[in-house]
């Protein structure tokens, strides 16, 4: 069955920018061993779908016509109307101009239908032709130009102007340990044509980026910071932000500081089941953001990533997914995006209390308050809870990460597990949860260069999920799912799995397994090379493609891959061009259907780059919808992290907590 993706035009021509990331590191081997196999059911079933949706996933609207989503609402928010020194004030920022008011967006002279060019700064008609350019400060969406902060909100994709970054729990979570409060950091990428005035605050505290912000240059294996100038970020250019370590924090003789002064001197994670202070980055034009903790390359000892994104595209109702169990390391955390958010959560298995929360027990809905930016997270040590599978509703729109302070995957290639990694993800809202996604492996760490044998997690949203695989289901791999109910496997072989609409979508995800003695020797110049280690990654439905993305790469790490994933459209495949390297070769077909193939690609390998991709910024591009899944690895290391996507409504499913 061919796919016509051009009936969703904001899909193809108001495609945004995305960025994303997900690492870890070496570890030691305090967690118990887990190997990603079998089917657990966790029963819940409270929930209640609509009626509607087709077999056919024939593109990826992501609004409505006039401006808004399948929903009804705007849900555009302008970062530059917030107050950037208080990141509590619950200021109304939704849209100034509302498109639904605006003039029809045709062309004067044919009558014909208005559209957006690629880097959303022209309006074009239907042969392509520019009709208007929008000024510098502006962007266009659906075929009008708007402030460009409030055109990104309303495409709900992973580029914006307003993100929250709670700091992730870090192994020894809890107690006192000198691994505590490692450096964290944010990752931000301007794709806009003018520089970016970014703003950092916390609880009230408003910090100067041009102190705790700098820009990376890579020579090789040397990597040097310059200060962010105080006109912005440039164009075209990405930065770290640095925002909080403990003095003194060191792994085995390691320091785990930032290498620069952060904005916060002392450990910003929340001890436990608690609340604490999230961190609040805001721009004045469009920006990628993602965090990772902690920042420092191969020898960070457990650093974990994730795609942040923006507040404008989060949700009111979740279903959670969260790694392997390895000891007591799952955990949970919500950000709320407005004063007075009441939070509705309803666990398949008991959330544990502390810090003046309650606990939250199986099967029972139990509530919470947060005001903007405060952050609840559920961690215990001794506690080997799951979040798996919770339902989570909201009266005002929140955001949802999990993660594992410390896990172990193996797999029928990888030897046994390795030294142990941390792992934590932002999970998309259930609106944006697909029913149909693509497993592309690994880039191979095997000296045979075959390809690794990758383990691989799905959770079902709703009851009477029938799959069907192209080609034939991995062994273990489940051929129906029910509400909450959980799947693990894993195959060398690429593969597309669907459902029988988008009425009954699942979550998916990826693990790369932990290393080994003997792999491809790719790591950092002087070290031994056991080449990547555990990392978790959550998936992207196709249905979320975008065809164009500017994307960050650690370059402590001694080798950086891809993994593309590209649509067929009407006219076959289009080619993906990277600026430093030029269109992919070595297409792969996905199964037999021939509605996807993939590619792995090297920018570098052992610290030595491909053509001219040794630098931390890369653009990706393409006339047709595709995907990228970032991989850097290094001795006993490794990230990951989708280069970005849509996360707008592509399902009408409600999960609801029982009353």
């Amino acid at each position: 069955m061919k796919r016509n993706w051009t009936d969703s035009p904001l899909a193809l021509h108001c495609a945004l920018l995305g960025v994303a990331v997900t690492l870890a590191a070496c570890g030691d081997s305090e967690a118990e061993t887990a190997t990603a196999s079998g089917t657990e059911s966790t029963g819940v079933t409270t929930l209640t779908t609509t009626d509607g949706g087709s077999s056919e996933t024939e593109g990826m609207t992501t609004m409505g016509p006039g401006g808004t989503d399948s929903d009804g609402t705007t849900g555009m928010t302008d970062a530059t109307e917030t107050d950037a020194t208080d990141p509590t004030d619950t200021t109304d920022t939704t849209l100034t101009t509302d498109p639904t008011d605006a003039t029809d967006p045709t062309d004067a002279t044919t009558g014909g239908v208005l559209d957006c060019s690629d880097d959303l700064h022209d309006v074009i008609n239907e042969m392509g032709d520019v009709v208007e350019q929008c000024p510098p400060d502006q962007a266009c969406y659906d075929g009008m130009c708007l402030p460009a902060c409030e055109a990104v909100a309303a495409l709900e994709g992973t580029i914006g102007c307003d993100f929250w970054a709670p700091t992730p729990p870090f192994t020894y979570n809890g107690k006192q340990n000198p691994h505590n409060g490692p450096c964290f950091a944010v990752f931000l990428a301007n794709a806009w044509t003018g520089p970016a005035q970014v703003t950092i605050s916390r609880g009230g505290q408003t910090f100067d980026v041009t102190q705790y912000g700098r820009i990376p240059k890579a020579n090789g294996n040397n990597v040097t910071y310059e200060p962010i100038p105080p006109e912005g970020l440039p164009p075209d250019e990405v930065a770290i932000l640095f925002m909080s370590h403990m003095p003194g924090t060191v792994n085995g003789g390691n320091s785990l500081e930032c290498p620069v002064p952060p904005a916060v001197l002392q450990d910003t994670a929340v001890s436990g089941t608690g609340v604490g202070q999230a961190f609040h980055v805001q721009s004045d034009v469009p920006v990628s953001a993602y965090d990772i903790n902690p920042y420092g390359g191969a020898l960070s000892y457990l650093p974990s990533a994730t795609l942040l994104f923006p507040a404008t595209s989060w949700g009111d109702n979740y279903m959670a997914i969260a790694p392997l169990a390895s000891s007591d390391g799952r955990f949970a955390m919500v950000v709320a995006r407005e004063d007075g958010t009441l939070i509705k959560v309803a666990p398949a298995s008991d959330f544990p209390g502390g810090g003046g929360q309650p606990a939250a027990p199986a099967n029972v809905t139990t509530e919470y308050m947060l005001n903007a930016g405060e952050v609840l997270q559920w961690s215990q040590l001794g506690n080997q809870f799951d979040p798996t599978s919770a339902i989570l509703e909201s009266d005002k729109p929140i955001g949802l990460w999990t993660g594992n302070k410390y896990m172990y995957v193996s797999s029928a290639t990888s030897q046994g597990p390795g030294g142990g990694e941390a792992a934590h993800q932002q999970i998309a809202p259930v609106k944006a949860m697909g029913n149909e996604y693509v497993g592309a492996g690994l880039v191979t760490r095997l000296m045979s260069m075959q390809p690794e044998s990758v383990p691989y997690k799905m959770v079902g949203a709703v009851d009477g999920i029938v799959l069907e695989w192209d080609p034939a289901p991995p062994a273990n791999a489940p051929m129906t799912l029910d509400a909450g109910q959980v799947a693990e496997f894993e195959t060398s072989t690429t593969f597309t799995v669907r459902s029988q609409d988008a009425d009954y979508p699942f979550l998916f995800s990826q693990y790369m397994p932990g290393t080994w003695p003997g792999t491809l020797l790719g790591c950092t110049t002087g070290f031994s090379c056991g080449l990547g280690d555990e990392e978790w990654v959550s998936l992207l439905s196709p249905k979320q493609f975008q065809n164009r993305y500017i994307f960050f790469t650690d370059p402590t790490y001694g080798t950086t891959s891809l993994v593309i994933i590209r649509a067929q459209g009407e006219d076959g495949f289009a080619d993906v061009n990277i600026e430093c390297l030029g269109a992919v070769t070595g297409w792969m077909p996905v199964g037999n259907e021939g509605l996807y193939e993939y590619a792995h690609v090297n920018l570098e390998f052992g610290g030595v780059p491909v053509a001219n991709c040794g630098t931390s910024r890369h653009l990706a591009e393409s006339e047709g919808p595709f995907g990228v899944v970032v991989w850097g690895t290094d001795w006993y290391a490794s990230y990951g992290y989708p280069a970005g996507s849509d996360i707008s409504k592509i399902n009408e499913v409600v999960l609801p907590v029982p009353e």
